[in-house]
């Protein structure tokens, strides 16, 4: 059922409304409409148009709206500063003004890329995310978080900047390769064992169905996440609190792992072995059991995610142990020299930790590394 979801996240003066429902992508107008926009340009990545279309822009133009499209090089490459410069020139091309609109139509790097452009244009204009892959809806798309690599490491560059309305349809996901589905399921894994064991009992319970697209299943798993992590935004929107740095589970030392590959890695694959990672660590540091580490890392191989980086997971190329450490040093959740961790008393409590040893971490890296 389309439009039957909307969930209510508030920050300092944005309020964001989530839809899902299969075929909204082809129904821009209806949920555009009451935004009255002056105007509105599409962000995607070429790929993405390739093989879905143009289906936002095209239904917003079928109704008359003014609506223009910019398209860039697919890949965290164009995480960049000069994508961004060049979207802002667009931008200035089309005259879109503080009254117009951002639809980023894509995946994670759309959405970060998307929306950054959007806060840093005119000082902020409105922007809207329409997710097409599984990650996306589930984690990049709510919570206003945008941004922009850099060589030394992941999303350094970037601001909070909340859209105001999200659209999950479905539909969209059908055309994912394999691959990328499943590393999508990374970050529902990660809101399962954070924050609600009985979705990781669900996830048990579903692991075929999920992995098989079924429409009932997928619903419900966008539906849950969505719920999941709204409740944590709406609680710490500007993570002020430190609620919301919960959500970096298995991100720390994923992001070093990701970066170290020269992104040639999926965001998806090192969160797996990251969440593995802090579990090892997890073990020693915050009283896990080692039985629950082991049903975490049970889930994440029942999904056909990578516990340790081996045959599961093509090699895009060597990733070295110091060179993971490196980026390590300078993630931006490294507080007064010391890395930030995201440990786990137990499925469904999670804390904070920053005095973890340099050892037990490179312990915990080799060990997801196979090393």
């Amino acid at each position: 059922m389309s439009g039957d979801l909307e969930i209510r996240v508030s920050g300092r003066s944005v309020t964001t409304r989530v839809v899902i429902g299969g075929g909204e992508a082809d129904r821009a107008e209806t949920w555009l409409a009451p935004l009255a926009p002056s105007a509105c340009v599409v962000v995607s990545e070429r790929n993405v148009l390739a093989v879905l279309g143009d289906r936002v822009g095209q239904a917003l133009k079928s109704a008359g709206r003014s609506c223009e499209t910019y398209a860039f090089a697919e890949g965290e490459a164009s995480k960049s500063g000069a994508t961004i410069t060049a979207l802002h020139e667009f931008f200035s091309h089309v005259g879109l003004d503080r009254r117009g609109v951002v639809i980023a139509f894509g995946g994670g790097v759309v959405s970060d890329v998307a929306g950054f452009a959007a806060a840093t244009w005119m000082r902020g204009v409105r922007h809207v995310n329409v997710p097409t892959t599984l990650e996306g809806m589930i984690d990049a798309s709510i919570g206003g978080k945008t941004g922009i690599n850099l060589p030394t490491g992941k999303n350094l560059v970037g601001a909070f900047h909340h859209p105001v309305l999200v659209v999950m349809d479905p539909q969209c996901l059908g055309s994912l390769p394999p691959r990328d589905l499943r590393a999508g399921l990374a970050e529902s894994v990660k809101h399962a064992v954070v924050f609600d064991e009985a979705f990781v009992t669900w996830h048990e319970a579903n692991a075929g169905k999920i992995l098989a697209l079924d429409p009932p299943v997928t619903e419900a798993l966008l539906r849950r996440n969505a719920e999941i992590k709204s409740g944590v935004v709406a609680a710490d929107p500007y993570e002020e609190t430190g609620v919301r740095a919960l959500l970096n589970f298995g991100h720390t030392i994923g992001h070093a792992i990701e970066s170290a590959s020269g992104y040639g890695l999926r965001h998806g694959e090192c969160v797996a072995l990251g969440m593995a990672a802090a579990c090892r660590i997890s073990v020693e540091q915050s009283g896990l059991a080692p039985t629950e580490a082991e049903r975490i890392v049970r889930l994440i191989r029942l999904l056909e995610l990578p516990s340790t980086l081996g045959a599961s997971v093509a090699k895009a190329g060597c990733v070295e142990v110091d060179a993971v450490m490196a980026r390590l040093a300078s993630d931006k959740k490294v507080v007064q020299g010391r890395a930030r961790f995201v440990l786990l008393e137990r499925i469904g409590k999670a804390c904070l930790a920053e005095g973890v040893s340099r050892a037990d971490v490179r312990e915990a890296v080799e060990g997801v590394l196979g090393v």
